[in-house]
């Protein structure tokens, strides 16, 4: 007969907070560890009555000490992760995805693997290994999406601060498979060139397909600057749009590369212009030579990496807003996202209505996105939900 796994038990707190639907304990909130448990490891979850709440993984040097994984008791291993990826494949498939070539297969905590992402883009898989619980079953995690994927390539990008948070060390490269790491895709009948050895995150910003449609609706006939454009992507749909041109500026050359070649894959390179600048700076300049647009979209990247950065974050918005609708010409509309899962959407739209305030601006909200199916949020687990969009007119009274 199989051992049981290790039992932690959570505080009063610790298990309020994971009756009301959240999958964190923090540190303080735990008794009752065993001693020598290493890094990473799956643990039962117990009530101080010792009622089960849940499998989780834990890792006292984190912060975030313990991460269910479920609500019952499960054992991690093969046969685990192809159900877990096979309920996540389902899930996409139900919302109309299973027929898209760029997706995301797995979102952590959204689809109850914290610190695992996965995304597909036409024969290959980028993985993001971000905790030590799914550390410690990496080839049990590797072995399943081949068997049931089947990529012709994997690639992991496990890097950046969340990983270090957890002790470990960043690892990229192929996982399994071999070729080129870059694949062309069709999204939403354009092309893209992905890159997952070089490209943003796990290759491309999968969570912004459903705004970037928006965007293409409403592009028609307008002068469009796409700022933070990275690979290009919302630049392109408004041209697909019927956008009589766009200005697409990102402070990394090798980002306005790509979205150059992006954009002549998809023969639109003669009404798309690219500047390798910081936008701050370009949106100054732009302002003095009296340059306008009718549509400006703002695609920033997180302004706040930790708890204390949220000031910093919020006068980032504010600012680079403020400017945007500088830009606008006369009925213009402003295309204005945020990544920064630690503010959360009453901030950000309070920092949008800073900025519209001190450029003398009514605006008029048009349309509102957000993440897309692929990126599920849990009503429990407020922070599976980071990504705003909203859509504004200038208004004249």
């Amino acid at each position: 007969m199989e051992a049981q796994l290790p039992a932690v038990r959570a505080s009063r707190k610790g298990e309020e907070r994971l009756r009301a639907g959240h999958l964190w304990v923090f540190g303080d909130d735990l008794r009752g560890i065993p001693v020598s448990l290493p890094p990473g490891a799956w643990v039962r979850v117990l009530t101080r009555a010792g009622d089960l709440l849940g499998t989780g993984t834990l890792n006292l040097a984190s912060r975030i000490s313990l991460r269910l994984v479920s609500r019952a008791e499960v054992r991690p291993g093969r046969t685990f992760f192809n159900e877990r990826f096979a309920e996540a494949w389902s899930r996409r498939v139900e919302f109309g995805l299973g027929g898209e070539a760029a997706v995301r297969i797995v979102y952590s905590e959204g689809d109850f693997l914290p610190g695992l992402i996965v995304d597909r883009y036409g024969s290959v898989i980028s993985a993001q290994i971000l905790t030590a619980g799914m550390e410690a079953f990496r080839t049990e995690i590797l072995e399943s999406l081949v068997e049931i994927f089947s990529p012709r390539l994997v690639y992991e990008r496990s890097e950046g601060s969340g990983r270090k948070r957890e002790g470990l060390q960043d690892r990229k490269g192929p996982m399994w498979g071999g070729g080129e790491p870059r694949e062309e895709v069709d999204i939403d009948g354009l092309r893209f060139v992905v890159d997952v050895e070089s490209g943003p995150k796990t290759g491309f910003f999968l969570d912004q397909r459903d705004n970037r449609r928006i965007v293409r609706r409403l592009a028609g006939g307008k002068r469009v600057l796409d700022g933070f454009c990275s690979t290009g992507a919302f630049g392109i749909y408004a041209l697909a749009g019927g956008a009589e041109s766009v200005l697409a500026v990102d402070a990394s050359v090798p980002a306005m590369s790509a979205a150059w070649e992006n954009a002549k894959r998809n023969g639109l390179s003669g009404r798309w212009e690219g500047k390798a600048a910081d936008l701050f700076a370009e949106l100054r300049e732009l302002a003095a030579s009296e340059r306008r647009f009718d549509l400006v979209v703002l695609d920033p990247p997180s302004f706040a990496k930790s708890r204390e950065g949220k000031e910093g974050a919020m006068r980032g918005y504010k600012d680079i807003n403020r400017m945007g609708i500088s830009l606008l010409a006369p009925g213009g509309i402003l295309a204005t996202a945020s990544c920064t899962q630690r503010v959360d959407v009453a901030k950000w739209r309070e920092a949008l209505r800073a900025a519209a305030a001190d450029a003398g601006a009514d605006l008029e909200q048009v349309a509102v996105g957000g993440q897309p199916a692929d990126h599920p949020v849990l009503l429990g687990v407020p922070e599976t939900e980071y990504l705003k969009f909203a859509v504004f007119r200038m208004r004249s009274m």
